[in-house]
């Protein structure tokens, strides 16, 4: 088949929405399927995120108006998906195909409208209100009469009482890429070193994390922690704190196996892919219980998890895995077991199968 997948814009940064999309494309042209990735310069109908100047200078590059071929350097992307950037989301430069998937509540209109030889309409939804976006524009984009895809049963839920029929949503969690990210270094004797996602993002709630280590470094003097991306310049934290900004994927599975313990401190997450990733490098999770992260994060099972709105409890699982190498073994290894039976390859197999039943 021929799919096309309509990111919002073109990016640089380590995003984990348009990782789901690059690694689904990977996935699909590996089983034969042709696979465009289409990123606007611009979004129709809404402001620029570039400057005025900027936006004109990257317009006037493009030749004759066409789309042009991208490549990204943060995720090692197959030669054979065609990731191209365009002046705008308009259907002359989005490709005839099979199935076109929005992959965002900002490209959903644009794919709802577009005439009937880009392909069957499909959603692949992984925003959420009301932190993506309002929520009365979200839900408005999940009603379209585009078959879904949701990330998580967590997100599926929100959707169905937004009033879609269940018919409409086929449920697909997110999984893991095994190769990549996969245990390297022995999970026993690890030193008390804790990862974590540091992220500007209200919803993410980075503050809370900093806090919950400084209590922990209270009891656990040698504790010693360090953060990535997605921003390139560190931001104010304490200095034993290490920062490593945007990694690549290609170093971040080396990063997860050189800590013992995951802190995951946000409210909400459409599924949360740098915990199970760490789990799968051996990592030991504390987390919040942000709706999406429930596809892999059993308390006293596989993780330890508190309320999102509980920072007591949160310090207090993280200083249990600190404090005894026993639990957090054991959480590492079950937690390590879970996430192993999340694969593309079966997410590729269902994803293809929903979109070949619906076309």
């Amino acid at each position: 088949m021929k799919i096309t997948f309509v990111l919002p814009f073109y990016t640089e940064i380590p995003l984990g929405g348009f990782k789901v999309v690059y690694e689904y494309a990977n996935h699909l042209v590996r089983k034969g399927h042709e696979v465009t990735i289409v990123c606007p310069q611009q979004l129709r109908g809404s402001p620029s995120y570039l400057s005025r100047f900027a936006l004109v200078y990257r317009l006037l590059s493009f030749h004759a108006g066409l789309a042009r071929k991208r490549s990204t350097k943060w995720f090692p992307l197959d030669d054979n998906v065609k990731l191209i950037e365009t002046p705008d989301l308009d259907a002359r430069y989005v490709p005839n195909a099979d199935a076109i998937f929005a992959t965002a509540w900002q490209t959903a209109s644009c794919v709802n409208g577009y005439p009937r030889e880009k392909g069957s309409k499909f959603y692949l939804v992984q925003d959420f209100p009301p932190w993506l976006g309002e929520k009365s524009v979200l839900e408005k984009t999940w009603r379209m009469p585009l078959k879904k895809v949701a990330i998580s049963n967590w997100l599926a839920e929100l959707i169905l009482q937004a009033g879609v029929p269940k018919e409409d949503i086929e449920v697909i969690p997110d999984a893991i890429d095994h190769e990549r990210f996969r245990v390297m270094n022995s999970i026993a004797g690890r030193a008390k070193r804790v990862i974590m996602l540091y992220s500007p993002k209200a919803y993410k709630r980075s503050a809370w994390g900093v806090s919950a280590l400084l209590e922990g470094k209270d009891v656990v003097p040698d504790l010693e922690a360090c953060f990535f991306g997605p921003g390139r310049r560190r931001p104010s934290l304490p200095s034993w704190i290490e920062y490593y900004g945007n990694i690549s994927e290609g170093d971040l599975d080396k990063l997860y196996n050189s800590a013992s313990i995951y802190l995951c401190s946000s409210v909400a997450e459409g599924f949360a892919l740098p915990p199970a990733e760490a789990m799968a490098c051996g990592c030991a999770v504390a987390t919040t219980d942000c709706g999406g992260n429930r596809e892999y994060a059993e308390h006293e099972k596989t993780a330890l998890v508190s309320d999102p709105d509980d920072f007591t409890s949160l310090v207090k699982n993280l200083r249990r895995l600190l404090s005894d190498d026993e639990l957090r073994e054991k959480i590492a290894r079950v937690g390590g077991e879970r996430v192993r039976k999340l694969t593309w390859e079966k997410n590729t197999e269902k994803f293809v199968e929903f979109i070949t039943t619906n076309m």
